[in-house]
């Protein structure tokens, strides 16, 4: 017996040494693979989801889902053939006539498909699930977002990158840091206790220094008093609201980012609350009626390129309040 078991034993162990043999050889196959496909392909790119995409030829039709992908894309010299339906008013002109292919939580695929793009350009945060569906259709796909003005500048390296265009991108990331530079001169030593809500139909939710928003306000002179919040669970740069803490530390000022829905129909459920409510009375914001409704188009989501206005309207209004 004892025989018999030694020899099974063996056996087994036999086996098993050859399943790692197998894997092991297998894996050095796929990355003698992945490294003979990149040096065939024309253009590699690591996008900011940290994927390795290749391209068996420069793109040229380009489909961008994001306004801040697109006006990137344009202040780099580039074009798009398809474009996230949206209001045209924030369209660079050269893109108003693109093919409106839904946005990054509702994409039409079939109007993607009928384009014959070479690359989408979509969010790391709302789009990684659906890569598999967009590159079933065609294009490669590229992932970008930021959630801090840094992000932004690594965005546009990216997207420089894909168009061919990595020397107006180090200009376009210079200018960045020329405005950020000029804002923390100016704003040096400014301390103005601050609350930034991200206000959607139903729910509100305050902005974290790690969101872009909340980055941009330190900057411009603001001190977050929701700092040490803890953020949601799948919406870290934000943290649900609390009232108590949020009246002890007495906020000077109150910016409101609105997120879908009725633009007007959250910002008058959000002021009608603050001023019937006597906790949120009681904050100097309130009482001195400091509460901004921030623009669209420059908060609440990635502005890429108009970051520059973004810093200037915070600076402005952290200046209002410290006179």
């Amino acid at each position: 017996m004892k025989k018999i078991t030694i020899t099974i034993v063996s056996i087994t162990a036999a086996l098993l040494l050859a399943s790692c043999g197998n894997d092991t050889a297998t894996d050095t196959f796929n990355e003698s693979k992945n490294i003979e496909n990149k040096s065939k392909a024309a253009l590699t790119i690591t996008d900011m989801a940290g994927r390795d995409v290749s391209f068996d030829k420069k793109p040229e039709r380009i489909i961008a889902l994001t306004n801040a992908d697109m006006n990137i894309i344009y202040a780099l010299g580039g074009t798009v053939v398809g474009r996230q339906t949206t209001d045209a008013s924030g369209v660079p002109d050269g893109a108003k006539k693109a093919t409106e292919v839904g946005n990054t939580h509702d994409l039409n695929l079939e109007k993607i498909a009928s384009l014959g793009a070479d690359a989408i350009v979509a969010s790391s945060e709302q789009n990684l699930k659906d890569v598999p569906a967009m590159e079933g259709v065609g294009p490669k796909v590229v992932l970008t977002g930021a959630n801090s003005i840094e992000d932004i500048k690594k965005q546009t390296a990216v997207l420089g990158e894909l168009l061919g265009k990595e020397k107006k991108a180090k200009e376009l990331e210079a200018n960045i840091d020329k405005k950020v530079a000029e804002v923390k001169k100016q704003q040096q030593g400014k301390k103005v206790r601050a609350l930034l809500v991200l206000g959607a139909p139903g729910s509100n939710y305050a902005a974290l220094p790690s969101s872009l928003s909340g980055n941009v306000l330190e900057l411009a002179g603001g001190e977050n008093v929701a700092k040490d919040f803890k953020g949601v669970e799948n919406f870290p740069q934000y943290a649900s609201m609390n009232v108590e803490k949020i009246v002890a530390a007495d906020p000077e000022v109150i910016f409101l980012m609105i997120h879908g829905g009725d633009e007007k129909e959250t910002e008058a459920a959000f002021k009608k609350e603050m001023k019937q409510n006597d906790a949120w009375n009681s904050t100097s914001a309130v009482k001195n009626d400091h509460i901004v409704v921030l623009p669209a188009e420059l908060f609440g989501t990635n502005p890429g390129m108009k970051i520059d206005q973004a810093l200037d309207y915070m600076t402005d209004e952290i200046n209002k309040v410290d006179k």
